[in-house]
């Protein structure tokens, strides 16, 4: 892949991968370092590097990268507080305030989901990927995927109805 191809195509999928780091990473300074550094090492192998299958070969490096940035944070003995995680507004910025609460509301929820499932969550409803797609990036099987997913939405739909049912 020559340079300019390369730069549109990241271009292209960079929004997507930076999102995603956010969603490991819940830091959004962390997800920017991230993006850059996944920039420059597929930069320096963009020579390797096939035009077809390019998105999913960014999200699955984007996630090995968060993961061992994760992985040496707990080594160090540093650890991630959830909710402290970055609270970004929607792409479609809710035009009612009560629009506005159930977005935080959900967020909230999301948040904490475990690991696998708000990942998947994401990469599915956020990122609008494929199931195959999610299955490679995450090394797991499709049906795996689907029942997290499953899994993901059932939970947060309960949640939901329990706040809004005022716990009744």
């Amino acid at each position: 892949m020559n340079s300019e191809d390369f730069n549109r195509e990241f271009i292209a999928v960079k929004d997507s991968a930076y999102r995603y780091a956010i969603t490991l990473l819940h830091d959004r300074h962390a997800a920017e370092d991230a993006a850059q550094d996944l920039y420059e090492r597929l930069w320096r192998r963009r020579i390797l590097i096939r035009a077809t299958g390019f998105r999913p070969l960014v999200m699955t490096s984007m996630r090995n990268l968060c993961l061992d940035r994760l992985r040496s944070q707990r080594r160090g003995g540093v650890r991630l507080d959830i909710a402290a995680a970055d609270k970004r507004p929607s792409a479609a910025e809710y035009d009612a305030v009560e629009s506005a609460e159930t977005g935080t509301l959900v967020r909230r929820i999301v948040e904490t989901l475990p690991q696998r499932e708000r990942e998947v969550m994401h990469l599915r409803d956020i990122e609008g990927m494929e199931i195959e797609q999610i299955a490679g990036i995450t090394g797991s099987t499709e049906q795996s995927v689907r029942m997290a997913l499953s899994r993901a939405r059932c939970r947060v739909k309960e949640e939901l109805i329990k706040i809004m049912n005022h716990g009744l």
